[in-house]
């Protein structure tokens, strides 16, 4: 999948994109331009920044929102890699792009829990949006924005939050086998703690308390169980069938989190499910390796002079 300069044309005039105005549209596409630059350049370069207005940050929320809601139309496009409606793919690809583009400059939540959801949207979006080359460097730049929250005296959802957050940093940024073999090693730790943790979180003493509780955290199950199965692929090509695997979990973790009321996890997950769709389709050299080496490792007593018996 590529994002091309007409489909990124095409998505500017979508409907809710043009709702902002044409003249806010170029000037918030200018301002995410001219912010990335002048991080990157410092104090070495004068740079010629539009005259700063109050609604700045205002507009550029506004217009990855809209840019967002472009992209969701198409989601299900996207999703259905087989069957979908290529345009509608394709626009949603290029709504990712262009929130991604305007997300990165915004300015950060500073409290952990909107920074952590924060980061993993603009993720998911930049994946799904075709740039993960730059979601790596944007990961690289913003070392505080990717820290790993403490879970010493956390709550058991917040605990698994955290954790299921450092899972994601690891899948997104893939700096070597190890981070995605470390994912299979938290999930494990996650189920451990899950006995210790889980019973006094649901114990508040409010029915429906407890009940939005219990829903929230079968959403935060499913989601650890997706992200297991997701690392175990990437790196050993199994299970087979991944991708109806994670739809499974992901659509449980979505009905999770809709009973609940919690609609930012809800979107989060929708994303996240997207997100891992297009890692699985960009996995297949890293699943024909790995099937090499399982091939290798089973050729005793075979000449080395001979075909290996699974390609010739």
């Amino acid at each position: 999948m590529n994002v091309t300069t007409e489909s990124l044309a095409r998505v500017d005039q979508h409907w809710a994109v043009m709702a902002v105005g044409e003249s806010e549209r170029i000037r918030g596409l200018t301002l995410a331009s001219v912010r990335l630059v002048a991080k990157a350049v410092g104090a070495q370069l004068t740079l010629d920044i539009p005259e700063q207005r109050a609604g700045d940050e205002d507009l550029l929320s506004r217009l990855a929102l809209a840019y967002e809601m472009a992209a969701i139309e198409g989601l299900g496009d996207l999703l259905n890699t087989t069957s979908g409606d290529p345009a509608m793919r394709d626009q949603c690809a290029a709504g990712a792009w262009r929130a991604f583009e305007m997300g990165r400059v915004m300015k950060a939540p500073v409290e952990t829990d909107r920074r952590v959801l924060h980061l993993l949207h603009l993720s998911a979006l930049a994946y799904c949006g075709d740039r993960w080359t730059d979601l790596r460097r944007w990961y690289r730049d913003e070392p505080a924005l990717c820290a790993i929250p403490s879970v010493a005296d956390a709550a058991w959802d917040r605990r698994l939050l955290y954790r299921l957050f450092e899972c994601w940093v690891r899948l997104f940024r893939k700096q070597d086998w190890d981070d995605l073999d470390r994912i299979r090693e938290i999930v494990v730790g996650l189920r451990e703690d899950q006995k210790e943790f889980e019973a006094a979180l649901l114990q508040s003493g409010n029915d429906a308390e407890d009940r939005a509780m219990a829903l929230r955290l079968v959403a935060l199950y499913h989601w650890a169980k997706a992200s297991e199965l997701l690392s175990e692929y990437m790196l050993q090509g199994e299970p087979v069938g991944i991708n109806a695997l994670l739809s499974k979990h992901f659509d449980a973790a979505i009905a999770a989190a809709t009973a609940s009321a919690d609609y930012q996890l809800e979107l989060l997950m929708r994303w996240l499910h997207a997100a891992s769709i297009q890692m699985v389709a960009g996995s297949i050299w890293r699943v024909a390796e790995a099937a090499r080496r399982r091939c290798r490792s089973r050729r005793v007593g075979w000449s080395r002079s001979r075909a290996c018996p699974c390609t010739g």
